[in-house]
């Protein structure tokens, strides 16, 4: 008999979720945090030039960068910059707090969760970076075109832990 798959994350009380992921995919979105803190890291050295696959996560405040909102951007990233990496590095570091513990069934808060899903985002920017993704016509492009590379599947496979996971967090409680 085919059994299926619990859904890996749900609410199980007002503020607490079960997050169900096999110890190979704890072991693989490890990693993949892993190389983001690394990435937002660099990005924050001043010494270093930016990635261009970080790029998308300190997005622009003022998109006219021909005319006056060059200057206003600029102005913006250079204030923000520091506070958006150490932001989204606070929420790797407590995704990775409950991720490298217990095994199996791991029970956590909201505000683990909203950690993970904000990890899982800037995931995911990142990798549509890697893809060539930049909208959703170019990640409908990108599935027909590119099934079978890795980047393509962890792509995949973290916007579906990411939907179950804003699911999760949207579901009364």
């Amino acid at each position: 008999m085919l059994r299926r798959r619990r859904p890996p994350v749900e609410r199980v009380d007002p503020d607490a979720f079960v997050v169900r992921l096999e110890d190979t995919e704890r072991a693989v979105l490890a990693s993949l945090l892993d190389d983001l803190d690394r990435l937002l890291d660099e990005a924050g050295d001043p010494e270093r030039e930016v990635t261009p696959v970080v790029t998308r996560l300190f997005p622009p405040a003022f998109t006219d960068h021909e005319g006056r909102d060059a200057e206003r951007d600029e102005e913006y990233q250079r204030l923000m910059r520091e506070e958006l990496i150490v932001s989204r590095r606070a929420a790797i570091a407590e995704s990775r707090s409950w991720l490298t513990g217990e095994q199996g069934e791991r029970r956590i808060s909201e505000s683990e969760l909203t950690s993970m899903m904000r990890s899982l985002n800037s995931l995911r920017l990142v990798l549509g970076s890697i893809l060539g993704i930049e909208d959703d016509l170019g990640s409908e492009l990108a599935d027909e075109a590119a099934t079978d590379s890795p980047d393509h599947q962890l792509y995949a496979w973290t916007g579906w832990l990411l939907e179950w996971t804003v699911t999760a967090l949207s579901a009364g409680g």
